[in-house]
């Protein structure tokens, strides 16, 4: 997974616990692939050469929003922070720094000491975006290695001591794994009370035809991948596109958008003042698709 920076940016945040098993690995790998899908939203120029700007990204989707001040160490620098006070909107009017570099003894106050940059209006990230859409991908990934495994014949088998059932479990892990042909002792054929002329093993007939979805869920795993473009403000093809009307294409464009836009302009309010505050020349522009392209992947 990426480097989460020591946890620093998702202080006080809800954790993420991962375990090993397979849904949450996929729940890792989701979130991964669409917060690093995320990232590609905005492109930020002139930032001071003291920031690391993976740590910037990461920040800013993670948590939401960053303070910048002057130090007298490092110059201006950028941290995560938790929002204090209340002004006459009831907004947040100080920050509250507290990091292994520095540990204020009272709250600084924004717009004055310090400043924030903000991704969202409401000091809060994206990442409950980024999950709700790595949680839905882990239940689809599950439900696809599912139905890709009761897509094989199943068989059950009967043994009367541990010598065969260690015989019949060697037999199944052979052909679980692809060989073409098996030797077996003819004494199986005795075990358990079946009929001696008969194996001692029989198959389930599932209607496995009838109960083969796995195309389905691939539709839905690409279904939802689209949602969260489109949640994030990604322009991506639609399949009914040539049969929507003028109208219908306009009202797509700006659902797609809209929460895109909402990002965009707080960033842009929020660099004003970081610049008016501190001298810089920050600014950021939404990546769009190039000139004559239909498609927009990120």
């Amino acid at each position: 997974m990426w480097v989460d920076y020591g946890g620093m940016y998702a202080r006080g945040l809800s954790s993420d616990k991962y375990g090993n098993a397979y849904p949450d690995q996929m729940l890792r790998y989701w979130t991964r692939s669409f917060f690093q899908r995320a990232t590609a939203l905005f492109t930020f120029e002139n930032l001071p050469a003291n920031w690391d700007v993976d740590a910037f990204k990461y920040g800013l989707y993670r948590r939401g929003f960053l303070v910048g001040f002057e130090s007298k160490k490092y110059g201006l620098v950028i941290v995560p922070a938790t929002v204090a006070g209340f002004g006459l909107q009831y907004q947040p009017t100080h920050a509250i720094i507290n990091t292994p570099y520095f540990n204020f003894n009272r709250p600084l106050r924004l717009g004055v000491e310090c400043e924030a940059i903000k991704l969202t209006p409401d000091f809060t990230g994206i990442w409950d975006v980024i999950t709700k859409y790595a949680d839905e991908m882990r239940q689809i990934d599950t439900a696809i290695r599912q139905s890709s495994i009761n897509a094989r014949m199943a068989y059950a088998m009967v043994a009367t001591d541990d010598k065969s059932a260690r015989s019949l479990k060697a037999i199944a892990q052979k052909l679980a794994n692809g060989e073409p042909a098996i030797v077996y002792d003819a004494k199986i054929r005795k075990t358990g009370d079946l009929d001696p002329d008969r194996l001692p093993w029989q198959q389930f007939d599932r209607d496995l035809k009838q109960n083969f979805i796995l195309p389905e869920l691939i539709e839905a795993r690409r279904s939802v991948v689209d949602d969260f473009y489109k949640e994030i403000g990604v322009r991506i093809p639609d399949d009914k596109r040539e049969r929507m009307i003028t109208s219908e294409v306009n009202a797509d464009e700006a659902q797609t958008f809209i929460r895109r836009d909402v990002w965009l302009k707080s960033l842009e309010d929020s660099l004003l003042k970081f610049n008016a505050l501190f001298g810089t020349e920050i600014s950021v522009r939404a990546n769009e698709p190039e000139e004559g392209g239909d498609d927009y992947a990120v």
